[in-house]
């Protein structure tokens, strides 16, 4: 059912009242002339209405005091917000720590990898110098063994 002004002003209860929008409460302190913010919370707005029509002598003055009460300012409400915007930036903080901390051991580790690397490139390099170094000994040792076989084989070839 639609909300209809006129028939609340002409007979206003708690019970509507709890049950209205909060642009229908809007529309409700307009029509008494109650002074609000429109960035208030809908709660805040029917406590203004509420202490209108009492103070008005509209309602009884119990109604105030069964009716759900609504602190006036937000320190509770901000203080609460501002320890979750601390939380979600400490938590922030750590995954952005953590996120660091995790590259530079990955660095660590691809710098290892590449000591770990050249290292091995060396140690091959060495080892195929060690070898060609052998072979070369090798030859001058056949070739010596040769030229003193040559030598004792025919004396007149090596000159002498």
């Amino acid at each position: 059912m639609p909300f209809n002004l006129d028939k609340f002003v002409a007979s206003p209860s708690v019970e509507e009242l709890d049950s209205l929008k909060k642009s229908e409460i809007v529309k409700v302190a307009k029509h008494y002339g109650i002074e609000f913010q429109p960035l208030m919370r809908k709660d805040e707005i029917k406590r203004y209405v509420l202490e209108y029509l009492v103070d008005e002598s509209i309602l009884p003055s119990t109604v105030l005091e069964t009716a759900i009460t609504v602190p006036t300012d937000n320190t509770f409400e901000l203080k609460r917000l501002e320890m979750e915007m601390n939380k979600e930036i400490r938590l922030k903080e750590m995954e952005r720590e953590r996120e660091r901390e995790e590259r530079q051991r990955e660095e660590r580790e691809r710098e290892r990898e590449e000591r770990e690397r050249e290292r091995k490139e060396r140690e091959m390099q060495m080892q195929k110098e060690k070898e060609e170094r052998e072979m070369q000994m090798q030859r001058e040792e056949k070739a010596r063994e040769h030229e003193f076989r040559a030598r004792k084989i025919c004396p007149q070839i090596s000159g002498g």
